[in-house]
């Protein structure tokens, strides 16, 4: 019994120091995850609002600096996309605001705020502070309103500074990120997440600690390394916490530098250990407890029958006959025993010898006995221990991977080999509009796969299952989801395959790429518009020449090219400044528009140079007819700022037929209205001189 209790003791020592060492490990890792992913969200969003500023200030109507309407209506609608934008403001180089979301601030002085003067030299970024000027114009709201601000020079189309934009960023969303971060699990395991400026000042936490100082361990830790890390720790309230922290603004690609400390009560953190210590000590205990019942029960019972015999024996020592020797019938060896003190009434000495043999035996195999009971105790006991160990690993591990799924930043969905959903985490829940409970167990072609793309999805995984070869698998794609209120939206995938003794799992993470599409297409867009005229420029006429070519071939129609400049151009320049000479290009662009068909093409080359496609056309006359209406339209004065001028155009025309000109290429019909051109300006210019095939 006292092995038992011995043996029992150890095990649940050296139990609890391993999971104690396991656990505060775990909470540990956990812990830095989370304050890395604080930090990566903090990164990713000063990032994004830098790219808004650097998208707002290439705006033409911006670098006009004139329509304040046009640039009040572009701030409204980013804030109104982007709603933690508490202000955004252009000022003047002499500091006064010209104009702002909401009007807010417009006629007012900012030249001594801190954003517009540094803002001048360069893009700049203000640490967390008050607000100043827009505290009593801006709406009331519960916490006091904490600004970070950007701000960065505005330069016209000819590279001169004509002011500031400003954006305050209202501190609301670095709260949001830790919120999303948190749920739901911030409030169930009493984590907190603090964002602390290099000076110790806490910018977000608890309430009791926010716009304080704080000089703990962690942060120290924070500023000097640069991978971030976990510690142990006594916060000034006197509590122990576990505490993971990280640093923003390492690789330098973020102005503002603050250290993200995500923390947790000790008792917390390790409570799975101690409920874990608990039942331990518990199990541990009964069966100590049953071991020890057990053996004093066997025991007894080992020995009973040699007791009766003993006491028996000593009565026929003491000289009393008639008590009987008793016949045991338990075990060979007892039986055996007692037969033979039955007839040792008679041979007792000659048997005396035997009778001590046959006790030697017994004793030794009690003893045998009683050692290999005690040793498959002890190894059942430690098979218990140890199968226990790994179901609460496994239980734990289960735990933290759904965790981590439900607080990832992307949508996370598992499917069987069928197509059945079998998980289905928050951020799907977010990204697609589907319940966690509505998706799981349906088919995921049927909620998230557009109608016209299931029928390949259905080929691509017969393909794989049949013969393990995917263009999806461990690939990272973009393609068009199914939202559940029937629209589809651009998300970038990862699908991954896991082999079960079942069947097929396959894993996807999805994320929303609309934001990153709608700004390719908008660069995109810049690339291809000439900045001046909002015309196309000479590389999106370069792709659209070649296409009216084709058209034309395909449907046996004429397609004519115009090629013209203005008249006296550089007298403008020369007289009014290039400003003037600025003005007169679009006027003389947009009634280039107005003179052609919506579904012909303006663009502008470069300088004063202009030329006009025209497509589904009969003959060469009419082609020569809509040339003189822009002839005629142009010789329309034309009302400048300060200035009215009276100019002319001179066009060369070129035609192509798909049946005679099938070997003119887009080069040669250009070169063919270019000469035409300089032959009309030859011949006293306000004319249209129409192109030959020689002149290609």
């Amino acid at each position: 019994m006292l092995t038992v209790l011995i043996t029992t003791i150890s095990v649940l020592i050296l139990v609890d120091q391993f999971t104690r060492g396991y656990a505060r490990a775990e909470a540990e890792t956990r812990l830095k995850q989370l304050a890395w992913q604080m930090q990566d969200a903090l990164e990713r969003g000063m990032l994004e609002r830098q790219i808004d500023l650097r998208i707002l200030v290439a705006r033409p109507s911006i670098r006009e600096g004139t329509d304040v309407q046009r640039i009040r209506e572009i701030f409204n609608e980013l804030q109104s996309n982007v709603p933690n934008y508490a202000w955004i403001g252009m000022a003047r180089p002499d500091g006064v605001v010209l104009s702002a979301t909401n009007g807010i601030l417009e006629g007012q002085s900012v030249a001594e705020r801190p954003w517009f003067k540094e803002g001048q030299e360069r893009m700049y970024s203000a640490d967390y502070h008050t607000a100043v000027l827009l505290e009593k114009k801006l709406p009331p709201q519960a916490d006091p309103w904490r600004f970070v601000d950007l701000a960065t020079p505005v330069q016209d189309k000819q590279g001169r500074y004509i002011g500031v934009i400003g954006m305050h960023l209202s501190w609301a969303w670095a709260r949001e990120i830790a919120g999303k971060l948190l749920n739901p699990t911030g409030d169930r395991y009493d984590v907190e997440v603090l964002i602390v400026r290099s000076d110790g000042t806490v910018l977000l936490g608890p309430k009791g600690l926010e716009e304080t100082r704080i000089d703990t361990e962690s942060f120290r830790a924070s500023q000097r390394l640069s991978a971030g890390g976990a510690v142990l720790e006594r916060w000034p309230d006197g509590r122990r916490y576990i505490t993971g922290f990280s640093h923003t603004g390492m690789d330098n690609h973020l102005m503002l530098k603050w250290s993200v400390i995500v923390r947790q009560p000790e008792p917390v953190a390790l409570q799975a250990f101690r409920d874990l210590e608990q039942r331990v000590i518990l199990v541990g205990g009964l069966i100590g407890l049953v071991l020890v019942v057990l053996a004093y029960f066997l025991t007894r019972r080992l020995v009973a029958p040699v007791n009766n015999l003993s006491a028996a024996l000593e009565l026929r020592a003491s000289g009393v006959q008639d008590v009987p020797i008793p016949l045991v019938n338990s075990y060979r060896e007892v039986q055996l025993l007692s037969s033979t003190l039955v007839s040792m009434v008679e041979r007792e000495e000659r048997y005396l010898r035997e009778v001590r043999s046959l006790n030697e035996s017994l004793e030794q195999r009690v003893a045998e006995r009683t050692g290999r009971l005690h040793e498959t105790a002890t190894a059942l006991q430690q098979a218990l221990d140890t199968q226990y160990a790994d179901q609460i690993r496994l239980e734990e591990s289960a735990a933290e991977l759904r965790a981590i799924l439900e607080n990832a930043q992307d949508a996370f969905i598992a499917a069987d080999e069928n197509g059945i959903i079998v998980e289905w985490n928050r951020q799907a829940e977010l990204l697609l509009g589907w319940s966690r409970t509505e998706a799981i167990g349906n088919k995921m072609t049927e909620l998230i796969i557009p109608v016209d793309m299931r029928d390949a999805h259905y080929r691509g995984m017969q393909e794989f299952i049949e013969h393990g070869t995917s263009v999806v698998i461990n690939n990272r794609i973009e393609l068009q989801a199914l939202h559940h209120d029937g629209h589809e939206l651009p998300v970038e995938i990862t699908v991954g395959h896991v082999r079960r003794h079942t069947g097929h799992l396959f894993i996807a993470f999805l994320h929303d790429i609309t934001e990153r599409l709608a700004f390719r297409d908008q660069m995109r867009e810049l690339a291809l518009t000439d900045v001046l005229t909002s015309l196309p420029n000479r590389r999106a006429f370069s792709d659209r020449l070649p296409e009216a070519m084709m058209r034309a071939r395909r449907a046996n129609e004429l397609v004519a090219l115009f090629f013209m400049d203005i008249d006296g151009f550089k007298g403008v320049n020369d007289r009014y400044g290039h400003e003037a000479g600025d003005e007169l290009l679009i006027q003389f662009a947009q009634r280039l528009q107005q003179a052609v068909r919506d579904i012909d093409t303006v663009a502008r080359l470069a300088g004063d140079e202009f030329v006009v496609i025209l497509e589904n056309l009969h003959s060469q006359k009419d082609a020569l007819a809509v040339a003189e209406k822009i002839l005629a339209a142009m010789r329309e004065p034309f009302e400048l700022t300060h200035s009215t001028v009276q100019i002319s155009s001179s066009i060369g025309v070129s035609v192509y037929l798909p049946d005679g000109d099938g070997e003119i290429g887009p080069e040669e019909l250009l070169a063919m209205a270019d000469k035409a051109m300089y032959a009309a300006k030859r011949l006293g210019k306000n004319r249209v001189e129409l192109g030959k095939i020689t002149d290609a």
